[in-house]
């Protein structure tokens, strides 16, 4: 049965940016270190780049695609999903390396981010346009929930990197086992089916296998397979690299160089998603972006910074203005693909305008309420305390 009608929400395809991950070093840091311009600079290009991908997909006309150079833009698009990727997993090593939380603290302090990553996954696949169908156990409006875009794939990359971050190895061992991680990531994503997709019937039935399956693979925009071999690729990044200045942004560009000259030419632009030489090709273009954003300076990327720590509440906000959610209409249907680059652009600008502010707006009423909250605990704790205090008696009474 088909069970999306024209309301259904769209949602980004594997060569759309995925949502970057914002890390907050563990509490209890002793001190604040200082940023690292590349990381703040990467995720302030990767959230414009989201952006404006998502809404010139959803509204450049048509003609205007097969221009050649809006046909080189969208073949760079291809790039924004492993320069999250790899700028996520790159920030959670550095912040759990710079964090005192050791062994099982380190998981007990990234669990919520997990939990919240996957909560906010979810939401934006709710169908709600296929409630009934749903409840019916219809198999393709249940594919549809329990897809994985990019957020689910970071939460379990972060979980996973937790783990190995949280065994008491050196830097070196913990560099090979995230190798060890990618590689496998890799291997297993060019497993049959793939690289075809299969169609919902071929997927399994029972729930539970269902989301194994989409987690894994099956008809999924970002599985883990192999999307969260990036992620442990810039998890390397932090571990060798650091903050990415000096030898190691020119040990990110040697390298780069060298995955790049092996791999060009090989027809990567051609190949599927998983396919070992276009992984390779892709994070060698990578490591070239992150050598050249380290030479940003400190100054313009910490006024870019907001942007790309908002990475989270952005994606969150204007795939819905975009796409649609549930059974709100976006961009995609409202306006459709009928614009020119110019006109396309200004409403990309507003909409990152638009999912910016509201992302502060909720950050501000968010710290509003739980300072609120807190103000209120404590004065009822005062209350308590002060009417426990036995009253003094007057002397002779």
């Amino acid at each position: 049965m088909q069970a999306t009608p024209q309301t259904v929400s769209r949602q980004p395809r594997s060569t759309d940016l995925p949502e970057t991950l914002h890390v907050v070093p563990g509490a209890g840091t002793p001190a604040p270190r200082p940023r690292i311009p590349a990381l703040d600079a990467a995720r302030s290009l990767g959230v414009l780049a989201m952006v404006c991908g998502h809404t010139l997909d959803a509204l450049l006309a048509g003609s205007v695609r097969a221009t050649p150079l809006v046909d080189l833009y969208w073949k760079a698009r291809g790039f924004t999903a492993p320069l999250f990727l790899m700028v996520s997993g790159w920030a959670v090593s550095v912040a759990i390396s710079r964090g005192r939380p050791r062994g099982l603290d380190i998981l007990r302090g990234r669990a919520g981010r997990v939990l919240l990553l996957l909560f906010i996954g979810y939401a934006l696949r709710w169908p709600g346009w296929g409630v009934a169908q749903l409840a019916a156990g219809d198999q393709e409006v249940w594919a549809h929930l329990l897809s994985f875009d990019a957020l689910h794939t970071i939460a379990v990359a972060l979980l996973a990197a937790s783990l190995v971050l949280a065994l008491p190895w050196s830097r070196r061992e913990q560099a090979w086992a995230f190798g060890a991680l990618a590689l496998l990531c890799v291997a297993l994503g060019m497993l049959a089916p793939a690289p075809l997709v299969p169609q919902a019937a071929a997927l399994p039935r029972s729930v539970p296998a269902l989301a194994v399956a989409q987690a894994l693979g099956g008809s999924s925009p970002f599985p883990i397979l192999p999307w969260a071999a990036y992620f442990f690729v810039g998890a390397i990044v932090g571990l060798v690299a650091g903050d990415g200045g000096g030898r190691s942004a020119a040990g990110m560009a040697a390298l780069g160089v060298v995955l790049v000259g092996a791999t060009f030419g090989s027809g990567v632009g051609e190949m599927p998603m998983g396919h070992p030489l276009l992984f390779t090709f892709r994070c060698g273009v990578v490591l070239l972006v992150l050598a050249a954003l380290s030479r940003v300076p400190a100054a313009a990327a910490a006024r870019a910074a907001p942007i790309g720590r908002a990475s989270l509440g952005v994606y969150a906000i204007h795939v819905p203005i975009v796409y649609g959610w549930s059974t709100y209409t976006g961009l995609t249907v409202r306006v459709g693909p009928h614009l020119g680059i110019g006109r396309a652009l200004l409403v990309a600008a507003a909409v990152l305008a638009a999912s910016f502010a509201l992302h502060v707006a909720f950050q501000q009423a968010r710290r509003g309420a739980v300072a609120g909250a807190r103000r209120a605990w404590e004065r009822i704790a005062a209350d308590r305390g002060t009417s426990s205090v036995p009253h003094a008696g007057v002397e002779g009474e």
